[in-house]
């Protein structure tokens, strides 16, 4: 746990999600009574090449991020959560924040993680046939493996050396 720009991170194992989250919630000394968002960071390609093979020995590569906010304490806190890329999952919090059902569909289409316990894991803006995950830096757009980028649009910026 840690201050960082007056919100508290701290770390959660995904198993331990739900429980962290309901102490958060139901602690009269906390109360983090709303939820704001959740979402997940692929840390693949940050840092170095140097440590990158430690990052995913370590299955710390993808992270499921739940900020809650605490009205009575003015208090924000974010909760990192490390998930290893070959399989993403961690227990829904559906049942403890409603408004939770969305970003959990979100984050099991554009990053590829599980909820279990999500009372109707389906995709929101992708077709259900759809392959891969956009939100993985390893996905890649099948535009640019088809078509290569133009280039410059204008002749001034082509005559500039632009691309």
């Amino acid at each position: 746990m840690r201050l960082n720009f007056n919100q508290v991170d701290l770390g959660c194992e995904p198993a331990r999600l739900p429980e962290v989250v309901r102490t958060l919630k139901e602690d009269e000394n906390l109360r983090f009574e709303f939820f704001t968002f959740l979402s997940a960071i692929d840390r693949s390609e940050f840092g170095g090449e140097d440590d990158k093979e430690e990052r995913e020995k370590a299955g710390s590569t993808l992270e499921l991020l739940v900020h809650l906010y605490s009205p009575a304490y003015v208090m924000h806190v974010n909760i990192h959560v490390p998930m290893h890329p070959s399989a993403p999952s961690a227990p829904s919090i559906t049942s403890l924040f409603a408004g939770a059902n969305w970003h959990e569909r979100e984050a099991h289409e554009m990053f590829g993680i599980d909820f279990e316990g999500h009372p109707h894991l389906v995709n929101l803006y992708l077709p259900e046939d759809f392959e891969g995950h956009p939100g993985l830096r390893s996905f890649k757009l099948p535009t640019r493996v088809i078509k290569e980028w133009p280039g410059a649009k204008d002749p001034e910026e082509a005559a500039a050396g632009g691309r």
